[in-house]
């Protein structure tokens, strides 16, 4: 009888150690979720306000926004695709796919003026520009029932993308993915279609890592003879 009795004994105890962890557990998500980093929007005045040069900002850490996502379609010409890119098949036509998930880390690889490249994987960036506005949107991506080509980029050469490179008073906002009209991105060498809320997309910091940045820059007041 003994030894009946003890494993309904131990079930008895679990409810009630399961019901005092529950608390424990809801402080450790909370706790866990404060560890996240305190993102807002990189913008120039930003930048400016902290006087971060272009070497500064190379040493930030940054994320994106909104969800980038870039298609192109593969012809007999151009039809190596890099690892990690994604193959589809969209109205006939195969596709390669690039997709930037929200809040991907990246570093900044070349900086100009208010013209940024930042690297997602190694060997490749995208170029976010300063500007009051993102670019234009691009045309809405047709269904599968439509046959037009989504993807002219192949066919002729990408505009030049906004650039701010120190260009006078109106340079200023967030640091928006770069865009040709009709949403034409160059990534990798290629021309890219940038879809759905992918011209949304701007850069984001960590407002605690970029104060620890400026606290770092040590400025030198100078020396002066005694008595002077």
């Amino acid at each position: 009888m003994l030894f009946r009795v003890r494993p309904i004994h131990a079930a008895r105890r679990r409810p009630a150690t399961a019901a005092a962890l529950a608390p424990l557990l809801a402080l450790a998500i909370v706790l866990l979720a404060g560890c996240g980093p305190r993102l807002v929007p990189f913008t120039h005045e930003l930048r400016v306000q902290h006087d971060l040069s272009d070497r500064d900002v190379k040493s930030l850490q940054f994320y994106v926004s909104h969800e980038i996502a870039l298609r192109r379609e593969l012809t007999a010409e151009s039809s190596r695709v890099t690892s990690n890119h994604t193959l589809l098949l969209v109205s006939g036509k195969v596709i390669e796919e690039v997709v930037v998930e929200e809040r991907t880390p990246g570093v900044v690889v070349a900086a100009r003026g208010g013209v940024l490249s930042v690297s997602f994987e190694p060997g490749a960036s995208l170029t976010f520009s300063a500007s009051p506005e993102p670019s234009a949107p691009a045309p809405p991506f047709p269904g599968f029932a439509t046959p037009p080509d989504p993807f002219p980029g192949n066919a002729g050469p990408l505009l030049a993308v906004p650039s701010a490179a120190g260009e006078g008073s109106s340079l200023g906002g967030n640091y928006w993915l770069a865009a040709a009209p009709g949403g034409e991105v160059r990534y990798q060498g290629k021309v890219f279609s940038a879809i759905e809320d992918s011209l949304r997309a701007h850069l984001l910091i960590d407002a605690d890592a970029l104060e620890e940045v400026v606290e770092r820059r040590k400025v030198l007041p100078g020396v002066t003879l005694s008595g002077r």
